[in-house]
């Protein structure tokens, strides 16, 4: 009778070359799966970001204050630090004298509404080169009705600061004929307004200088571009305050060779026919 000795050695040796081989691969495995060291992802030394503000406001018996910004304005710091620190500055120092002046007007036996101020900043139209932006200022200091101001601003995205609206015509330029244009606009819409023709003399007040108007950019039909020239004028700008303010439109046709060389480029296409105050004649 033969004892197969061989046999069972044989199974054992390679029972334990497998269990050998499958331990070397597992720890092959897990050491491949471990990131050295260096290989770990660095803690970042980057300050934590910050929210832009958009807003802000007080509140109190003397006075209610609050300025708004629009949300594309955060794609620019530098603007959006100027504009929001400018505002609050204003504002503080608003309701810091409504203080004084309502505890005199109280001292004198004097009652009247709170003061208010309000701040509401947009954008009027971007190209590659420009941010235009304009606000409606509105303030309150006692009497039959508040006051309403304009402000309008231009960025310049390629050197990163606000430039004067009056750059973006040429050197030298003669405006006289736009000029004139706009004041036969303005008497136009004034003459709409009361059914019947009014003149700008007539006002006692003289015709507006473009250059020296508040002016905002308007898209064009073309992405990218600027179609028009709007000019902004509060009440009391051109006319009685009764009358209300105006937008009055600059198309491209108007504006042949006016705009300066260095920025013509960002002007093409008709304008939208989009405005940006409310008409009062509907």
């Amino acid at each position: 009778m033969t004892i197969g000795f061989g046999d069972d050695m044989t199974n054992e040796s390679l029972r334990r070359t497998v269990t050998a081989l499958t331990l070397i691969a597992l720890a092959g495995l897990s050491a491949c799966q471990k990131k050295p060291k260096d290989e770990q992802p660095a803690a970042s030394n980057a300050p934590p970001v910050v929210a832009a503000p958009l807003a802000f406001a007080r509140a109190d018996t003397d006075a209610q204050v609050t300025l708004t910004l629009p949300d594309p304005i955060k794609l620019y710091p530098d603007l959006h630090s100027r504009l929001y620190n400018e505002g609050q500055s204003a504002l503080t120092a608003f309701m810091d004298q409504a203080h004084k002046d309502r505890a005199q007007n109280s001292a004198d036996g004097i009652i009247e509404p709170g003061y208010s101020h309000s701040i509401n900043w947009k954008i009027s139209a971007q190209s590659p080169r420009f941010v235009s932006l304009y606000a409606e200022d509105n303030i309150y200091q006692g009497g039959a009705h508040p006051n309403t101001h304009f402000k309008t601003l231009l960025w310049d995205k390629t050197a990163h600061d606000l430039i004067p609206t009056a750059q973006l015509f040429a050197a030298g330029a003669d405006l006289k004929p736009v000029d004139g244009y706009v004041c036969r606009q303005i008497e136009a819409a004034r003459s709409k307004r009361a059914r019947e023709p009014i003149t700008q003399a007539a006002t006692g007040m003289p015709c507006p200088k473009l250059a020296e108007s508040h002016l905002i950019l308007v898209p064009s039909t073309i992405a990218g571009k600027i179609g028009a020239i709007d000019a902004l004028y509060a009440p009391d700008d051109v006319g009685p305050y009764a009358e209300g303010p105006y937008e009055i439109r600059i198309p491209a046709n108007q504006l042949q060779g006016l705009i300066a060389p260095n920025f013509a480029d960002q002007f093409g296409g008709e304008p939208v026919k989009d405005v940006v105050l409310t008409d009062p004649a509907g």
